[in-house]
């Protein structure tokens, strides 16, 4: 039997954008252990074990990060997995590095998967902090990643080929050891178009995301103050408040927005993608492929969104949404007011962009269940070859 061993830096994360994954190996019969950080998770029932660990996820700690080290070295070092599978960047780095540890304690795991679903604030080259602690942490974080890349049995994935490049450009890892895997997969059984086409009065414009002024929400908000009053469009927030994270947006401010309706946190995200019209996402950071815009996609919702690297794996400027320029909350926001005017010009548009967008989606490699098989392959198939007496056969890039 295999054993498998999933850390991520978030529990909310994961189950959003991973569940499927650990499902899927579980089914195939391997032992599969999730630690994740974050909100505890109930007790899972579908054949799998968790283990609740605290992971800072908004910047470098010494004692805090020393700890997760510690721990993932013992879990390693307890469990013995064949493999294991680090999603995000703190995962990569610390249990990363207690991987290897354990290897060099003689029970480490063979194969080692590395997800970056997207480069983030602190390494996205269009990142703007500039501070000492900053600069200092990318460069902690280069030389760890470097010197995991350098072991065998280690492969990388991302979401987008221009992150991949990014870290090619910079020697952090090799072609032969890196794939890009288009997001996280959407369900298409889930998200579906609405039975009616009809464009809406008012047209509805969703944002859906954590409620992060660096997720364009503070231009979106500033957009709809613009078209207050204007019963011919209705503005909606739904998304996860991030209580710790130095750059949320308050939820008690977005209660008293009179321009924009405030859901919070949405269970039914296929039910309300299929009520909506538009949805926008303003994100000014290294985003891997939101998987709110393929989830619009899936359902025949077209996008607004930044023209930024992974939100162009998903829309297509003009054909099934409109890009904009990426910019301060003022630029942006008079970006999407332009573009929603047209929208209200010619609401016949929203039901042509939507029908390409659904297309996109069918087209591409956005299912789930694509999405996990290859997620599969390389935790089990690959990690197989890494148990033998030859360097495993890595994916082409």
């Amino acid at each position: 039997m295999t054993r498998i061993t999933v850390i991520c830096n978030d529990s909310d994360y994961f189950l959003r954008h991973r569940l499927h994954v650990v499902e899927r190996l579980s089914a195939t019969g391997a032992d599969v252990t999730v630690i994740t950080g974050g909100r505890p998770m109930a007790k899972p029932t579908a054949g799998w074990r968790h283990e609740h660990m605290p992971i800072e996820r908004f910047s470098f700690h010494p004692v805090l990060d020393a700890k997760v080290i510690r721990r993932s070295l013992r879990h390693f070092r307890t469990e013995k997995p064949d493999a294991v599978h680090l999603i995000t960047l703190k995962p990569a780095v610390l249990s990363g590095l207690a991987a290897l540890l354990a290897r060099r304690l003689g029970n480490g795991p063979r194969r080692i998967l590395v997800t970056i679903p997207g480069l983030g604030r602190l390494m996205s080259p269009s990142s703007t902090r500039q501070r000492t602690a900053d600069r200092l942490a990318r460069s902690m974080v280069d030389a760890s990643i470097r010197f995991l890349s350098s072991q065998a049995g280690v492969h990388f994935t991302f979401e987008t080929a221009e992150d991949r490049d990014d870290w090619l450009n910079r020697g952090l890892i090799g072609r032969h050891n890196s794939t890009v895997i288009s997001g996280a997969g959407v369900d298409p059984e889930r998200f579906y178009p609405a039975a009616d086409s009809r464009v809406r009065s008012p047209v509805r414009i969703l944002f859906a995301s954590r409620l992060l002024k660096a997720k364009g929400l503070d231009a979106f908000v500033e957009t709809a103050r613009h078209y207050s009053g204007n019963r011919k469009v209705e503005f909606l927030v739904a998304g996860m408040v991030e209580p710790h994270d130095p750059d949320r947006y308050a939820p008690e401010l977005l209660e008293r927005e009179g321009a924009i309706k405030f859901l919070g946190e949405v269970s039914d995200m296929p039910g309300l993608l299929r009520s909506v019209d538009l949805v926008c996402l303003p994100s000014r950071y290294g985003e891997g492929i939101p998987r709110i815009l393929i989830e619009a996609a899936a359902s025949a919702v077209p996008c607004l969104t930044t023209d930024l690297q992974g939100c162009r794996e998903i829309v297509r400027h003009g054909v099934n949404g409109t890009l904009i320029p990426p910019g301060d909350p003022g630029a942006m926001a008079a970006s999407m007011i332009a573009a929603i005017d047209g929208y209200l010009a010619d609401p016949e548009l929203l039901d042509r962009q939507g029908r390409a967008g659904l297309e996109l989606f069918r087209n591409g490699q956005f299912r789930e269940d694509a999405v996990t098989e290859q997620f599969v392959r390389l935790l089990i198939d690959e990690g197989r070859a890494a148990g033998g007496s030859k360097p495993a056969a890595l994916l082409p890039g």
